[in-house]
């Protein structure tokens, strides 16, 4: 069985089976998002210091703070959809 990955930076990957998206970090909705899951300790951060760029929501609820460009992890097979992430976080 292989495991596809998408490099987000600084030696770091994350698997395509988990994640369908990413969203640009500069969204009002995806910022309260992002400080939500800070208070409930569920976010990954691997920006290394950086500026986040772009979020990546897991299937797990988790979200993974990276500083590639969402324009590059597109490339890699990471679709960029706010819209529809939007309605699939409203209804869990």
């Amino acid at each position: 069985m292989l495991i596809r990955l998408a490099h987000v930076g600084f030696g770091s990957f994350v698997s395509l089976e988990h994640t369908r998206r990413v969203l640009t970090a500069q969204s009002a909705s995806v910022q309260k998002l992002v400080r939500e899951q800070k208070t409930n300790a569920s976010l990954v951060d691997l920006t290394n210091g950086r500026r986040t760029t772009a979020v990546i929501p897991l299937d797990n609820g988790q979200l993974v703070l990276v500083a590639a460009q969402p324009k590059k992890l597109r490339a890699q097979g990471l679709l960029i959809d706010v819209a529809e992430f939007r309605r699939s976080a409203s209804t869990r």
